[in-house]
């Protein structure tokens, strides 16, 4: 699968479906929450292959770069990994597929040798509620990491998504509750050392009941040699703490480049 249809299903994914079904908004106290400073896993270190054909021993060394670079719950002190999940609807499939039409993206079998995420940490209080999770994907080569950089951070891709986007909410068969017109906010996050980043602040008023909710989800990425890392946070009331973010973007970044081979 590539980048950009792996980003699809995290933006479709539960977190402004679940934000939709909240009501009876109560009082909300401040939540303050702080990334550990931890240097990366320890253990064998693993670095994503960057040599094209990559067979089983390719994807195995991908995959435990993956998993070290990737977030725990040591990372998200006072948060709970999630069980929730959401299960794509027929009218979601028919959406994405119309939006990798639109944005030229699809699957493209042998561009990646693995993929692999965080599980989605959750922190709810009242009405409040956060999530984070962080997601690793291995290119084959560090030209095709670059080529959907690249493609994530076009504006005909921003146009094609907002659109898809707007169409999807629009469509939830949910009595009571409407999904106001949804924007991107696009960005560059400082990544030293990485070959170039992307961010995505997406913003969605959530009508239940004549009870308004602002929805905030956070996309930060980057690219460092053939690996394509990314943390995906979001807050419905208010956005996902930004220094908590920062930290855990950067714990990240300090991750991929000490298990990395560029």
């Amino acid at each position: 699968m590539r980048r950009p249809t792996v980003i699809l299903a995290l933006l479709a994914s539960g977190a402004l479906f679940g934000a939709c079904g909240r009501s009876n908004p109560t009082a909300v106290s401040t939540v303050t929450v702080q990334a550990t400073t931890s240097g990366p896993h320890t253990g064998t270190q693993a670095a994503p292959p960057t040599a094209p054909g990559g067979g089983s021993s390719a994807k195995t060394q991908a995959l435990a770069f993956a998993r070290v670079v990737n977030l725990t719950s040591a990372d998200v002190p006072g948060f709970k990994p999630s069980t929730e999940h959401h299960s794509e609807t027929g009218t979601e499939k028919r959406r994405q597929r119309e939006l990798q039409s639109c944005t030229g993206t699809g699957l493209e079998a042998g561009e990646s040798i693995a993929q692999e995420s965080s599980p989605d940490f959750k922190l709810e209080r009242g009405i409040l509620d956060l999530s984070v999770n962080s997601e690793v994907s291995v290119a084959r080569t560090p030209a095709l990491a670059a080529k959907e950089l690249a493609t994530i951070r076009s504006s005909h891709f921003r146009a094609c998504l907002t659109r898809y986007l707007n169409l999807l909410f629009g469509e939830q068969d949910r009595p009571g509750t409407t999904v106001g017109p949804i924007s991107i906010v696009q960005g560059t996050p400082p990544a030293p050392g990485a070959s170039g980043s992307f961010g995505w602040r997406i913003t969605a008023t959530i009508t239940t009941r004549g009870v308004k909710l602002p929805f905030y989800q956070d996309m930060l990425g980057f690219v460092y040699g053939s690996a394509e890392i990314s943390l995906v946070s979001s807050g419905a009331l208010r956005p996902f703490p930004a220094t908590v973010e920062q930290q855990l973007f950067s714990l990240l970044l300090e991750r991929a480049k000490t298990h990395s081979r560029q």
